[in-house]
């Protein structure tokens, strides 16, 4: 019964061809997660841009399928008001487009409209700045003014080699 179960499973995964899973680091502090970005900046996140689901063919006449399942990215437009951390090379200023999962399995990420916040994640905005749940994202008045006084001071006023590595899993 064991091999018959671990055999659909198999048969299941090789058919949905990819498989997502959110893994985090565990105990990742804040001056961690701000070393293992490319970028952190304070916004204010303006709008939610609304995505188009793509489609693929062999669901486009199926009633029974949710276009909404196709869309697997949030998109927003944010504001820069500070940069802390950016790409050598990378112009950051005014308006920027950050991409955030929206599937679970990606470490979904929902930015909330109107608010400033602390970005943190990857990329180098060719053709938008990323960012997830396992990123150092928080509200601004939320963070702590210790937090905000080290990431004015910059990567420069942090030795990262000497922040213990996080666990991975999640």
């Amino acid at each position: 019964m064991l091999l018959k179960l671990c055999i659909v499973c198999g048969v299941l995964a090789q058919l949905l061809n990819t498989v997502f899973a959110c893994t985090c680091s565990w105990g990742a502090s804040d001056e961690r997660r701000f070393c293992d970005a490319s970028y952190a900046f304070r916004a204010v996140v303006e709008e939610e841009i609304p995505q188009t689901p793509e489609i693929p063919e062999w669901a486009r006449d199926n009633p029974d399928v949710d276009p909404n399942n196709f869309i697997y990215f949030y998109k927003y437009k944010v504001k820069v008001e500070e940069v802390f951390k950016k790409p050598p090379s990378v112009d950051v200023s005014g308006t920027i487009i950050v991409q955030t999962p929206r599937m679970p399995g990606m470490c979904i990420l929902t930015l909330p409209v109107g608010n400033e916040v602390l970005l943190t994640g990857f990329g180098d905005g060719n053709p938008s700045w990323n960012t997830n749940a396992c990123s150092w994202v928080r509200s601004w008045d939320k963070v702590t003014s210790a937090s905000q006084m080290m990431l004015r001071k910059g990567v420069e006023s942090i030795d990262c080699s000497a922040i213990a590595p996080p666990r991975w899993g999640g």
